[in-house]
């Protein structure tokens, strides 16, 4: 009898073991299948070099929010004939882009020092059919991808003319993916030598001077206020942006910013659940391309 259940439980252990060899094999083909169906990557939507972008982009001089003395101006009684320069090329081939997602709408630059570190990606809105956080965890071919992309709700229109325009992302925790080096803001050093960073869509480059990286709570922003509200929007700036409400802050203090301006909030999670990073950015050009 006792060699009968000897025999029994090792054929158990056999069969648990082959069960879980069935297993890792099963996961291990899911991660390689995911992993592939993602096969994407930004520099082959560049039609400029990405390390040598920084030559071909707006400068201050084009600047909304950049003075223009007196003796800046120009007396129309002038003769002298300029040569305008004409739109130049918009850094990414939105054409391709769309052919692989219609959903993909814009594409975001923050340059962070290193490459590694640069926010380089597509911005995507779900299609009306879609739950509003679908990108949450898909990745651009619609395939569940847990890092999902940079995406805008259904709130926010995509030509980046609302009040304030909130951009999702995941902190992955490793430095470089999606929005996880938005955390280098909370330097003072690091938040006062990068402040700007650039959205292009089909027909234009908008450049944002970052004024503000803060802490916030867990409310969803685009439900909670009200920007179509003048007061609403004058208190957000005010609060949330000029002088910041909340103990981690990096504010940057040569910006005066009014409700005819308009905010890019760029928005990620810190390493505990309970706070969101917030990085805002006011519009300071709007240039044409190509």
């Amino acid at each position: 009898m006792a060699g009968k259940n000897n025999s029994n439980q090792k054929t158990v252990w056999i069969l648990i073991l082959v069960l879980s060899l069935v297993l890792l094999i099963g996961v291990g083909i899911l991660l390689l299948v995911i992993r592939n169906a993602r096969r994407f990557s930004p520099e082959v939507y560049h039609r400029i070099d990405p390390t040598s972008r920084s030559e071909t982009l707006p400068t201050a001089a084009t600047s909304m929010h950049t003075p223009t003395g007196p003796d800046q101006s120009v007396d129309p009684s002038s003769e002298i004939e300029t040569d305008e320069p004409g739109p130049q090329e918009n850094p990414v081939d939105f054409a391709a882009l769309q052919e692989r997602n219609p959903d993909a709408y814009a594409w975001i630059y923050i340059p962070m020092g290193k490459r590694k570190w640069d926010v380089d990606l597509p911005v995507l809105q779900a299609r009306t059919k879609d739950d509003d956080n679908y990108y949450l965890h898909h990745n651009i071919d619609r395939v569940y991808e847990f890092t999902g992309e940079l995406y805008t709700q259904k709130a926010n229109s995509k030509d980046f003319t609302d009040p304030v325009t909130v951009i999702y992302g995941h902190n992955m925790y490793d430095g470089v993916s999606m929005f996880s080096s938005l955390v280098n803001f909370q330097d003072a050093a690091f938040f006062e030598e990068h402040d700007t960073f650039y959205i292009y869509t089909p027909g234009h480059i908008l450049t944002y001077r970052i004024a503000c990286a803060i802490q916030f709570d867990t409310r969803h922003i685009l439900n909670c206020f009200d920007f179509t509200d003048e007061d609403v929007y004058a208190n957000w700036i005010e609060d949330y942006v000029l002088h910041p409400k909340t103990t981690v802050q990096q504010v940057r203090k040569d910006l005066e910013i009014t409700t005819e301006d308009r905010l890019v909030v760029l928005s990620t999670c810190l390493e505990h659940s309970t706070a969101r990073y917030l990085i805002q950015g006011v519009l300071i050009s709007d240039e044409p391309t190509k």
